[in-house]
Formats: structure tokens, C-alpha cells, sequence
């Protein structure tokens, strides 16, 4: 996947997912979320959303009969469910659904083992929701979740091992979220207002 051979990194991790679709070992569970996950993401981002739910569905099910529903992969799994419901053009209800499953996750995780690794998933699955939900023209949606994100930065920026690259970058990243939201509900001078402060960032 990360040298771009896409369609071999798709047949592997279809075939990693069929070698242990029957076992219930926690090693192989472990490989089935991780390859599900990936593979949807794939999907996806591909724009094959149909494909994507086909995948992840099945797969979320799968982890939650076998009670292995508290992991990372699990998670992002329902986000790129919702993403995928939002874009295959299912309900909102739908999609937001499993959005706030995932964000009620991400937040039991971190309420568990508050580390910078557990911060760091949970804001990647936030911009997830958030990019979605503006690309989908949901901008009410879009602002929730990206005050989401900003809380999960604050937090985040106070620990003592934070990245300020990292802060940087996610601050910037919440601006930009936060004008196109803005500009889309209409409300164009806060959304230059917070696009200067995307300016102000290095990144």
C-alpha cells in the first residue's frame, strides 16, 4: 500500500482476511480488524463506498460477536462506515449513528489509558467525520465535529510529551474545517476570521 501497489495491497488483504475468517484465536482477530480496517479505507478513499460497507459491516459485526469491539481498528471501522453511508447517499441518521458510536469509543479508550497514542486516535478519527461531513455539504454536522476536534487538541496540548509540530499542524487543520463549515453555513465574516487564523500557523 505505502509503495502504491494499491490493487496487490487490496488481494492481500482480502486474502489475510479469508485465512483467518474462521478463527476465533486473538492473534487472528487481531489480523482480521487490521486488514478489514485498512482494506475499507482503501475502498473508500477509492470512492467505492458500496464495497467499503460490504467490508466494514460484516467485519464490525464479526468483531462484536466475538467481543473484540474496545480496539482502534474497531473503531475507525465505524467511522469509515459512516463516511461510506454519508457518501453512498444513506440516511444521516445513519451515518451519525455510527459517528457517534465511534466518537463514544475513542473517548471510553482514552478514559482507559490516557496516552498520547489514545489522543492521537481519537483526533484522526474526528477529522475523519469532520472532512466527511464538509465534503458531503453537511455544515451544521461539520461545526459539532470540529468542536469535537478542538476539545480533543486542548486536551491533548496540555500533556507534558505533546508535539507542538503536532499541535501546529492540528490547529491549522481545525481552522480550515472550521472556515469551509462556516462559509457553508453562510456566516463569511467568522469564517475569515478563523481562516487568519489558519494563517497564523506555521503549518
Amino acid at each position: 500500500d505505502r509503495k502504491m501497489q494499491h490493487r496487490m495491497a487490496e488481494y492481500y488483504w482480502k486474502t489475510a482476511m479469508a485465512e483467518v475468517a474462521n478463527s476465533t484465536k486473538a492473534e487472528d482477530l487481531d489480523i482480521y480488524a487490521r486488514s478489514a480496517c485498512r482494506l475499507t479505507n482503501l475502498l473508500s478513499v477509492r470512492g467505492e463506498y458500496e464495497a467499503a460497507l460490504d467490508v466494514a459491516v460484516p467485519a464490525a459485526q464479526r468483531l462484536e460477536q466475538q467481543h473484540c469491539d474496545s480496539t482502534s481498528d474497531y473503531t475507525n471501522l465505524l467511522v469509515y462506515i459512516g463516511c461510506c453511508k454519508s457518501r453512498f447517499g444513506m440516511s444521516v441518521e445513519e451515518a451519525n449513528e455510527s459517528y457517534e458510536r465511534a466518537y463514544e469509543m475513542h473517548l471510553m479508550n482514552i478514559k482507559k489509558q490516557r496516552t498520547s497514542e489514545t489522543y492521537k486516535n481519537a483526533i484522526a478519527g474526528v477529522i475523519n467525520i469532520a472532512y466527511n461531513c464538509n465534503e458531503t455539504r453537511h455544515y451544521e454536522d461539520a461545526l459539532k465535529w470540529t468542536n469535537h476536534y478542538g476539545e480533543l487538541i486542548s486536551e491533548y496540548e496540555q500533556r507534558n510529551d505533546s508535539n507542538n509540530d503536532y499541535v501546529d499542524k492540528q490547529w491549522a487543520r481545525y481552522d480550515i474545517y472550521r472556515a469551509i463549515a462556516l462559509e457553508g453555513l453562510g456566516r463569511k465574516e467568522e469564517a475569515t476570521e478563523v481562516f487568519g487564523h489558519f494563517q497564523k500557523t506555521h503549518y
